[in-house]
């Protein structure tokens, strides 16, 4: 059964809270900003979960935002939040073409960050599975043969298919920062992904990799 991967940007104002929950899927939620209640866990800025409940949200500061990654047949409405003081908008939804995600397979549903220095140049790489990025902090641009993307700014997504080659850079003034919903092959967990066609070895330098959840599950 094919799939697609959706990312959603979801706002709650000081009182928001969802009227009714969201359907059961594979979801990573990440909180950008604020603070809020997610199925009555209390979570902080800066920190994210893997959820296939239904899901609930309320907000527990003045404004909060959550980014939301999640796994869906492509031919299903928007997973919109409802509620007074809330606000959801799908900002990217892909089809999974290059994983053969039949039923009852297990693959790695992964978030993670990834920090760039200043001025680098992320040269040919590849990696084994496909993603949805967002962008955190600074600028970006990506090169690929599917899509391209020019001066992204935080808040700004962007799709690998994880089998194209990419070359990315962001600016030369300041270090770039985002996020990675993945789907990849079970095998993956624990270990740093990406194929540098160079021949140089995938290894997370001190500081620029952050995993936040890695989850097997089973479509």
């Amino acid at each position: 059964m094919p799939f697609a991967l959706n990312f959603y940007h979801d706002q709650l104002d000081s009182n928001g809270s969802t009227a009714s929950p969201l359907a059961a899927a594979h979801r990573l939620l990440y909180v950008r900003h604020g603070e809020v209640v997610l199925n009555g866990r209390a979570m902080a800025a800066d920190t994210a979960i893997y959820c296939d409940a239904p899901v609930t949200m309320k907000s527990t500061a003045d404004w909060a935002q959550v980014w939301r990654w999640e796994i869906a047949p492509p031919n299903l409405d928007a997973a919109l939040l409802d509620g007074a003081g809330v606000l959801s908008s799908l900002r990217m939804s892909r089809v999974i073409a290059n994983l053969p995600m039949l039923d009852g397979t297990r693959w790695l549903l992964r978030l993670d960050r990834i920090t760039t220095t200043a001025g680098r140049i992320a040269d040919r790489h590849q990696h084994p599975g496909p993603g949805i990025r967002c962008l955190l902090q600074g600028t970006f641009n990506v090169q690929q043969d599917v899509e391209q993307a020019r001066n992204l700014a935080p808040g700004d997504a962007w799709w690998e298919t994880g089998t194209d080659t990419v070359i990315a850079w962001g600016s030369r003034q300041m270090a770039s920062k985002f996020l990675r919903g993945m789907v990849l092959p079970a095998e993956w967990e624990g270990k740093v992904t990406g194929t540098w066609l160079s021949g140089a070895v995938a290894a997370p330098m001190p500081g620029n990799w952050k995993l936040y959840v890695d989850q097997i599950i089973r479509v």
